[in-house]
């Protein structure tokens, strides 16, 4: 097996560090670095990894927005979400966007190792939690809604979380009460969901709050 140039992309230092010394003294480990933000991912990307182990929940990006970066870059790198989400739309996403491999954290080192090695192998490898989501929405593959929130969609799923009225958010978004019920009707929207409470279930099912 290749040895392989490895980029760790996670925040939480427990994690981070603990995979980062196990991976150190695998065999198939030529070097490996890490990054807990996008300030720290942005000055290691270009050093084309050939594979990225990202969470997909950073403070300031998220692992759509990783996908993105190496695509615009036109780089080969293999990337396998290491989550502890399971939102059908997240997973679906990720598939999207051209993940290799997804693995949940709470099945533990085996599991992202054995994926790993998948990858490595030319395989995209995804457990079978994955692959029944993937089963399930097969005949409403294109009708799953993207996860690209703008700024604006950010701020008020940030205030509806924090059970603002749309007068209060409108007050701090600077934005008239008629503009922020169309911003968050857009939202709902967006995302097909029926209600505030199912667009804020949307938003942390997925990540996104």
């Amino acid at each position: 097996m290749k040895q392989q140039r490895i980029l760790l992309v996670e925040d939480e230092a427990l994690i981070r560090e603990g995979l980062f010394s196990l991976l150190e003294s695998e065999p198939f480990v030529a070097e490996i670095e890490q990054a807990s933000n996008k300030k720290e991912f942005n000055a290691v990307i270009d050093k084309n990894f050939d594979l990225i182990l990202m969470d997909f929940k950073l403070p300031d990006i998220n692992g759509l927005e990783i996908m993105g970066m190496l695509k615009e870059r036109q780089m080969s790198s293999k990337v396998i979400a290491v989550t502890g989400l399971d939102g059908t739309e997240l997973l679906i996403n990720l598939l999207k966007a051209g993940v290799n491999g997804i693995v949940y954290k709470l099945d533990g080192y085996t599991e992202i190792r054995k994926t790993i090695e998948k990858v490595i192998d030319g395989e995209s490898y995804f457990p079978d939690k994955v692959l029944k989501v993937i089963e399930k929405n097969a005949s409403r593959w294109d009708e799953i809604p993207a996860m690209t929130l703008s700024f604006s969609d950010k701020e008020i799923l940030r205030a509806l979380c924090r059970g603002l009225t749309t007068k209060e958010m409108a007050g701090e978004l600077k934005m008239t009460e008629a503009t922020t019920e169309t911003y968050r009707n857009r939202l709902m929207k967006k995302v097909n969901a029926p209600n505030t409470a199912a667009l804020l279930a949307f938003a942390f099912r997925n990540g996104l709050l």
